[in-house]
């Protein structure tokens, strides 16, 4: 049975053969040094977060990195009541959430999860400052994976959770250095019967969709080039659309094989 996350839905409804590329065949690909250390801040910050919801030590790991340490003291000061103990609520870092369906297992992991009586909220971490819009995280589809698996698989209502996104900035971005005097920021998400069902839709449509492509065999389809993914996507040159990103000048004209002369070893 494949598990389906949030970024596999989201690739798979963006374009097929990148969720091919991607998750079924894990092709490599090159990465920026930059992003990498982005990438390596992020997680450094979440595993400080995650230890300190445990009980576990974490003064090595602020006193190392004093944007790290600014960083988290700022998102406890600007959000005290997330941090603040009470006895009747349940709370878990690094919480996992499996649903079987339509043949895939659905899998979820909230990086906080707050639960109490008629209420749960989900919390998620984003370590870059400036945030999308609250329209663009409502139809994303980590949003709306958590949230439907939240209540599918506990005995909440739709109306009685929601998903709040806090944004810390890492050192040396673009954004951490216009805002380095910014306090983290959030935006919180409801949920309704509504959007439940709307999304319990797409995932059937998704993942029927899926099912039909697999069965078929061969490579997944590609998306229309016209709807301008292709320019950033990583597989840009082994889908051989390399024009749309580098124009003319970036097209090869590869000979046929058998024009090639063969070399003598």
């Amino acid at each position: 049975m494949l598990t389906l996350t949030q970024s596999h839905l989201r690739q798979l409804e963006v374009c097929p053969r990148r969720y091919q590329y991607g998750y079924l065949e894990q092709v490599p690909v090159p990465t920026d040094p930059e992003m990498l250390e982005r990438q390596r801040w992020g997680t450094q910050f979440h595993q400080v977060m995650q230890q300190r919801e445990l009980g576990l030590p974490v003064e090595g790991f602020l006193e190392a990195d004093a944007a790290l340490d600014a960083a988290v003291q700022g998102l406890l000061t600007a959000a005290p009541e997330l941090f603040a103990p009470q006895g009747d609520r349940f709370r878990q870092s690094e919480h996992r959430r499996t649903l079987a369906f339509n043949g895939y297992l659905l899998t979820a992991i909230y990086d906080l999860l707050l639960l109490e009586p008629g209420r749960g909220q989900i919390i998620d971490w984003k370590t870059y400052q400036r945030p999308s819009t609250q329209a663009q995280l409502t139809k994303a589809w980590q949003t709306r994976l958590y949230l439907y698996l939240l209540v599918e698989t506990g005995d909440l209502t739709p109306e009685q959770v929601s998903m709040t996104y806090w944004f810390v900035a890492p050192p040396n971005s673009k954004a951490g250095a216009a805002d380095r005097s910014e306090p983290p920021s959030s935006i919180a998400i409801a949920y309704s019967e509504a959007q439940h069902r709307r999304t319990e839709a797409d995932l059937r449509r998704l993942t029927d969709r899926l099912t039909d492509l697999l069965a078929s065999g061969g490579d997944l389809p590609q998306i229309d080039p016209t709807q301008g993914y292709c320019a950033d996507c990583s597989y840009v040159v082994r889908c051989q659309r390399w024009t749309e990103r580098f124009g003319d000048v970036g097209a090869m004209v590869l000979p046929a094989i058998a024009d090639i002369a063969e070399v003598p070893l």
